[in-house]
């Protein structure tokens, strides 16, 4: 590593830690950040797919909802019935819309999750830091 990417990657280090509520002016900034990032990584990964299953499992309920409307024996009223037919897939709806909003916010946080460990494992950590500024969330806003 050269001089000027060395300081260049520190300095991003700094700034990493500077982010996350760490002080960041210390004599070696990499041995600090470098496993707090594996370790927010890591976090940002596990939860990112926890999510997504969510956001899978809440499509698949939105969908047998919406579908079950059609299928169920009509019985009853006919007010009854309107009913059924209007308000179940509108309740279908509404858990999609609620999944891809699940799935809109956690997709890019997977997505830059897995860049980073990529970029930690090539041992590329000017690309691993710059990632995490850029594409993690900080963890005090969420």
């Amino acid at each position: 590593m050269s001089r000027t990417s060395r300081a260049h990657t520190e300095l991003l280090a700094r700034r990493y830690l500077a982010s996350r509520g760490a002080a960041p002016m210390v004599d070696d900034p990499l041995r600090l950040a470098l496993p707090r990032l594996r370790q927010e990584v890591a976090t940002a990964a596990r939860l990112a797919r926890l999510d997504v299953a969510i956001a899978a499992g809440l499509i698949l309920a939105g969908t047998t909802v919406a579908v079950t409307a059609w299928l169920a024996p009509l019985h009853g009223g006919i007010v009854m019935v309107l009913l059924y037919l209007h308000l179940m897939p509108l309740l279908g709806l509404g858990v999609a819309i609620w999944a891809a909003v699940v799935l809109e916010k956690s997709g890019p946080r997977l997505l830059a999750a897995r860049r980073i460990a990529r970029a930690l494992q090539a041992g590329a950590l000017m690309e691993a830091l710059d990632l995490a500024l850029r594409g993690l969330p900080d963890p005090a806003a969420s």
